[in-house]
């Protein structure tokens, strides 16, 4: 009865571990290329006039990750990082002081809402260069 009960562990155990590593890379394995866009932006708060203009560039990656820089009309250039999942994205504008946007990715345009406290959070807005 031992040998049994230890013969099905070591089964079971193989089988595991021989399972693990073709689930492991078929996670992380992908044909798709990453996407490098290009945005002309505009964010705007609504008891402010005027907007800020600027251009973001960034590569989304097919396992979601979201990365590049964005650079406003006024100059510098900042770091972006986020994410997306299906039409929903997110991403950080900045470094150690960074504005949190989340909103949608739909037919090469972004609408967002800067996630900051109080009555008029920036609406960004985002549309690949070259669509109008």
């Amino acid at each position: 009865m031992t040998f049994t009960i230890r013969k099905a562990t070591t089964a079971a155990a193989l089988l595991a571990a021989l399972a693990l590593p073709l689930a492991a890379q078929a996670a992380t394995t992908s044909s798709a290329e990453p996407q490098q866009l290009t945005f002309q932006t505009h964010m705007t708060q609504a008891m402010h006039a005027g907007e800020y203009g600027g251009t973001m560039r960034v590569t989304i990656y097919p396992n979601g990750i979201v990365s590049g820089w964005f650079q406003p009309s006024d100059g510098g250039v900042r770091s972006v990082t986020g994410g997306v999942d299906g039409d929903k994205i997110w991403f950080d504008i900045g470094g150690v002081h960074s504005v949190h946007m989340e909103g949608t990715l739909r037919n090469g345009v972004i609408d967002a809402l800067a996630n900051i406290p109080g009555p008029d959070p920036y609406t960004f807005h985002a549309v690949l260069a070259g669509q109008h």
